[in-house]
């Protein structure tokens, strides 16, 4: 019987991608608190980060055939954190873009009023929030949320690297982050 524990990352994964179970279970246990605490900074939510675990490792298991890691594996284990966050938060942003299209037939007209003038107040407060982020971040995250640009082409467009790119991104994200909170705070207290 082998003892998985004496396994390096490298030689784990490659009995993952042969379809090892027991050794994708020992990558499991060796990166599931740093992949959730990862998470969990970001989210400051246990059950999110529990959530962003799950997908990062499931993903991998999904995908350990065709996967090639390039660096180490902790460095590919804290990527794929970031873009599974991240992902998350663009789902997010595709499911409230659909849900202000929904036809209102059963809000009354003074709270379509009052339900735009309290929405423009607090797009109003995230707007200024980017507009005070670094320059090169804002210029960034605009190309990538309001042109709606790849990565790679925002890094050809701009002339720097696709990390960079992703950098600045996530950046800006939790800088955007506790503002997000404060106006979830006053839109539901407001609506409730």
């Amino acid at each position: 019987m082998n003892n998985y524990n004496t396994y390096d990352d490298f030689e784990l994964f490659q009995l993952t991608q042969s379809g090892d179970d027991r050794a994708f279970s020992c990558l499991y246990d060796r990166y599931k608190s740093v992949v959730y605490q990862h998470a969990f900074i970001f989210y400051q939510n246990h059950d999110r980060a529990q959530d962003i675990t799950q997908d990062v490792f499931s993903k991998l298991w999904e995908k350990r055939k065709s996967l090639v890691i390039h660096s180490s594996f902790k460095g590919y284990i804290h990527t794929a954190v970031r873009h599974t966050i991240l992902n998350q938060i663009s789902r997010q942003e595709v499911a409230d873009r659909y849900i202000q299209h929904l036809p209102k037939e059963h809000i009354t007209a003074k709270n379509d009023v009052e339900e735009y003038i309290v929405e423009k107040e607090l797009l109003d407060i995230l707007d200024k929030k980017i507009e005070r982020l670094p320059k090169r971040m804002k210029e960034v995250f605009m190309l990538s949320r309001a042109e709606q640009l790849t990565h790679s082409e925002i890094s050809a467009k701009l002339n720097i690297s696709t990390k960079t790119v992703r950098q600045q991104i996530y950046n800006a994200l939790l800088i955007l982050k506790s503002v997000m909170k404060y106006i979830a705070i006053i839109f539901f207290s407001f609506f409730s």
